[in-house]
């Protein structure tokens, strides 16, 4: 949550009967930062349709933080219907009542938050892509696949990553091009201390390309933005 208290000063909640996401629209730049999470990652989850509400960033974040330094074992999640107003469910680790904490007003919102292509890709080990947005900060980097390599390329860096099979640098599925931004630089560098790989996808309506950095196994961070 701290990655996605810093661009903006709100947050979208998504709920699914596949996921919950908490999702901010960047307040410079066209694109989108999100944490997903699976029903797995959860002890209980339960949602029959999805629904989508907007709330503040920074008393969300607030209560997640305080909850963590006072030790609060778990918490529950609620998007209250009809008033619609979003509630967490704070759980101490001994014996003791929880505490409940209610948000202001939430409304909900249609965004185009994109659906991710997975039959065409690219992948890097994390570190090589701290690399990357490291010495290519504020540019934006070409992705190409090519026979034996992936070449990821702008006007002032070039690095050559062999494909699978040469120790695995580079996973790849198909063959398309991918165009990415390294900026928020924040963003990018602090998600792949979170993550071992990271992940390259179009949108399924090719307008749009993904970077989604895997956080164990029911859990990712997933950026999303507009083809230039």
């Amino acid at each position: 949550m701290r990655i996605l208290s810093r661009c903006s000063e709100n947050t979208i909640i998504q709920c699914s009967p596949s996921m919950l996401s908490l999702i901010v629209l960047h307040h410079e730049l066209d694109l989108n930062v999100s944490f997903q999470m699976t029903p797995r990652f959860f002890n209980h989850f339960a949602s029959n349709k999805t629904h989508s509400s907007k709330t503040l960033t920074q008393p969300l974040f607030n209560t997640l933080k305080r909850m963590k330094e006072s030790k609060f074992t778990s918490l529950s999640f609620f998007v209250l219907q009809p008033l619609d107003h979003l509630v967490l469910k704070l759980y101490p680790p001994r014996s003791e009542p929880p505490l409940i904490r209610k948000f202001g007003k939430v409304y909900a919102v249609k965004e185009n938050l994109g659906n991710v292509d997975l039959e065409t890709f690219v992948s890097i080990d994390s570190l090589q892509f701290r690399r990357i947005i490291n010495k290519c900060r504020d540019y934006f980097v070409s992705v190409t696949p090519r026979h034996s390599d992936v070449k990821f390329s702008n006007e002032v860096r070039e690095f050559i990553f062999p494909k699978e099979g040469a120790g695995d640098q580079c996973i790849v599925e198909g063959e398309t091009e991918f165009l990415i931004p390294t900026y928020p630089f924040h963003v990018y560098n602090n998600i792949s201390f979170e993550a071992k790989r990271v992940w390259f996808f179009k949108s399924v309506d090719k307008l749009g390309s993904f970077i989604i950095a895997p956080v164990g196994l029911f859990a990712r961070f997933s950026i999303y933005f507009p083809i230039p």
